[in-house]
């Protein structure tokens, strides 16, 4: 009996100094614990401290550069657009509106080495960036409508022009009989001169009637035919080469060729009638007389 009480204190001894152990021990790491906590809103305060001032510094550059890039309205900014009044919202500069009018014509070349950023219109053709959402828009408006168009041709480069006047010529050689500059001119009123179509500028397009698509007068009789005729202005679009304008034009009736040149100058273009070469001379003439009475 004495001997079993003897085992029970030292086992309660035993106990005891373990439960003091485990009590220290928990104790270390609260205490460890406790000092990190401490210890890391000490360094995250002095990090965010850092952090912010550094977003400061940042903002304040950021401003520091907005005002050194901010045009002197007063003085006007040479090649900016700007002279001495402030544009409103949506109004474009001349220069800006200047690229839509851009003529080109057997008179008139593309400017060498001009290409125009491009943008995919579909099924791998393409046009100016500044317009494809333009014409994009016509060709859903009109398949809405029920009309089954067909790009056929977009932009290409004066190369490609190259080989398709070359073709032509070779044509109507065979055609004809006619050789050298007679051959030459011919194919020249049907497919322009490498450097001259507007296809090489990027703003021409030519869409067909899918279950037409010969490029022949015919082409005007076509559903799709008409309803661009009569709904291409409002996307900003004119048919490039209308009848009874070769003689302005230097090229043939063609009603599947489309040209961009912007709304207001498509309504009054279509609206009189009248072709690209005939627009631009009215608008020089205006241009002329106004600056004579001022």
């Amino acid at each position: 009996m004495r001997r079993y009480k003897e085992q029970e204190s030292r086992e309660f001894k035993r106990r005891k100094r373990k439960q003091a152990i485990r009590r220290k021990i928990l104790g270390f790491c609260a205490f460890t614990f406790l000092l990190g906590v401490l210890c890391g809103r000490i360094v995250f305060a002095k990090g965010d401290k850092d952090f912010v001032e550094t977003l400061a510094e940042y903002a304040q550059k950021d401003i520091n550069e907005e005002k050194d890039l901010e045009p002197d309205i007063e003085a006007g900014v040479e090649g900016q657009g700007f002279s001495g009044n402030l544009l409103t919202a949506g109004e474009e500069t001349q220069e800006e509106e200047a690229w839509k009018l851009t003529l080109v014509n057997k008179w008139n070349p593309v400017e060498e080495g001009y290409k125009p950023a491009l943008a995919e219109i579909e099924n791998n053709y393409y046009f100016d960036a500044r317009a494809v959402g333009y014409l994009q828009e016509m060709l859903a408006d009109g398949r809405r409508a029920g009309l089954d168009f067909w790009v056929c041709s977009a932009y290409r480069t004066v190369e490609k022009q190259t080989e398709l006047f070359e073709d032509k010529v070779r044509r109507v050689t065979y055609e004809t009989g006619l050789t050298g500059e007679a051959a030459r001119e011919k194919a020249g009123t049907e497919v322009a001169y490498p450097g001259t179509s507007e296809h090489n500028l990027g703003l021409a397009v030519d869409i067909v009637a899918r279950d037409y698509q010969i490029l022949d007068e015919k082409q005007a009789r076509t559903d799709e035919a008409q309803w661009l005729k009569e709904n291409c202005w409002k996307y900003g679009f004119i048919l490039r080469y209308p009848t009874d304008k070769t003689e302005e034009t230097g090229i043939i009736f063609e009603p599947w060729h489309y040209r961009y040149v912007g709304e207001q100058a498509a309504k009054e273009i279509m609206e009189q009638g009248i072709c690209l070469e005939e627009y631009l001379d009215a608008v020089q003439t205006h241009e002329k007389e106004t600056s004579e009475k001022i």
